[in-house]
C-alpha cells in the first residue's frame, strides 16, 4: 500500500513543479530577469524551505479536517486522479490550481465511502478560492503604491535598475518558500496521514519531486504567467509577486488551503486593470474556467478511479 501512496505522491508533487512555480517566478523569467534554469533553482531550495518551516496548519488541515475518517487506501487514486488534472492543463500552457483538483479528490473520497464530509471547512476553503485573487489584487495595488512613492525618491537611474531586479527576486524567493508551505503541504498532509514514513524525509522526497517538475515541464506554464496574460513592467511585477504572496501567507498562517495561482493571476490582472493594461481576456476566461472545473475533474476521476480498481484483482 505505501509503495502505490508515494508513487501517486511523488506524481502530484512533480506535477505541482510542473504548474505551480509559474506563480511564483513566472514575473521574473518572463521579465528576463532570472534565466529559466535559476528560477528553477531558486524554486527548488525555497520550496525545500517552505515545506519544512510553514506547512503545519494547512497539512493538517487537508490530511485530517475535511474527510476524518477516509480510507488511506484510496489516497493513490486521489493523487493520481489531482496529478492528471494538473498535468493535462500544463500541457495547455493553464496554470490551474493544485489546491483545488487535491481539494476535490479528497471530498471525492468521502462521497464514495459515504462518510462524513467536513462540508462547513470545504464551504471556507471554497470561500477562500474565491476571496484570495480579490484580496491579491488588492494587497498588489497597495504594494505598487507603496513602493511607486519609494521609487519616486530615487534619482540614479542604475540604482533604480538594480533595485528593480532584486525586488523581483525576493518576491519570487517569497512566492516559491510559499509553494513548499501551501501546494507541496497539502501532498505532505496526506501522505502523512497515510504512510510511516518519518516527516523530514517525506518533506525532502516531495520537495525534489517539484524541483523535477519545475525543471522538466514548467515552461509553457510560465510564459503564461511571465508575458502572455498582459505585460507589467518592473515595479508592477514585483507588487503582483509580492502581494499575491502576502495573501497565500494570510491563509497559511490560519490553516487554508488556497491557490497561489488565483493569487498571482489576481494580483497581475489587478495590476494591469490599474495601469490600463490590455489584458487577454480569453486566457483569463479560460483560467477561471480551469479552477472551477479543477476540483470536479478530480472529484470525478477518483470516484471513477475507485470504481475501476475496485473490480481489479490488483494489491496495493
Amino acid at each position: 500500500m505505501d509503495w502505490a501512496i508515494i508513487a501517486a505522491g511523488l506524481f502530484m508533487a512533480w506535477s505541482i513543479g510542473a504548474n505551480d512555480s509559474a506563480k511564483a517566478v513566472g514575473i521574473a523569467v518572463g521579465s528576463e530577469i532570472l534565466s529559466f534554469r535559476r528560477a528553477v533553482f531558486l524554486i527548488g531550495i525555497f520550496s525545500l524551505l517552505g515545506a519544512f518551516l510553514g506547512s503545519s496548519n494547512v497539512a493538517h488541515t487537508v490530511g485530517s479536517n475535511i474527510v476524518p475518517d477516509f480510507d488511506k487506501g484510496y489516497i493513490p487514486f486521489a493523487l493520481l486522479a489531482s496529478a492528471l488534472a494538473v498535468t493535462f492543463a500544463s500541457f495547455r500552457g493553464l496554470p490551474i490550481s493544485t489546491t483545488q483538483s487535491i481539494i476535490g479528490a479528497i471530498v471525492g473520497i468521502g462521497v464514495y465511502q459515504k462518510t462524513y464530509v467536513n462540508w462547513s471547512i470545504v464551504l471556507k476553503i471554497a470561500l477562500a478560492w474565491v476571496v484570495s485573487p480579490i484580496a491579491a489584487a488588492i494587497l498588489s495595488i497597495l504594494v505598487f503604491a507603496i513602493y511607486g512613492r519609494i521609487i519616486n525618491h530615487i534619482s540614479k537611474i542604475y540604482e533604480i535598475e538594480i533595485l528593480y531586479r532584486w525586488m523581483i527576486i525576493l518576491s519570487s524567493a517569497y512566492a516559491s518558500f510559499n509553494l513548499g508551505a501551501n501546494e507541496l503541504s497539502n501532498v505532505i498532509g496526506l501522505l502523512t496521514y497515510s504512510t510511516n514514513i518519518e516527516g523530514s524525509t517525506l518533506k525532502l522526497i516531495l520537495a525534489l519531486a517539484l524541483f523535477l517538475g519545475a525543471l522538466t515541464f514548467s515552461y509553457e506554464v510560465l510564459m503564461t504567467i511571465g508575458k502572455n496574460l498582459t505585460q507589467l513592467g518592473p515595479l508592477a511585477g514585483f507588487s503582483a509577486q509580492f502581494g499575491s504572496a502576502l495573501a497565500v501567507t494570510s491563509a497559511n498562517i490560519i490553516g487554508l488551503p488556497v491557490s497561489s495561482g488565483q493569487a498571482i493571476i489576481g494580483g497581475i490582472i489587478g495590476l494591469g486593470l490599474l495601469k490600463g493594461q490590455k489584458i487577454n481576456k480569453k486566457l483569463a476566461f479560460n483560467i477561471v474556467k480551469g479552477w472551477i472545473l479543477a476540483p470536479l475533474v478530480s472529484c470525478l476521476l477518483t470516484l471513477l478511479f475507485i470504481k475501476i480498481f475496485s473490480v481489479l484483482p490488483l494489491t496495493f
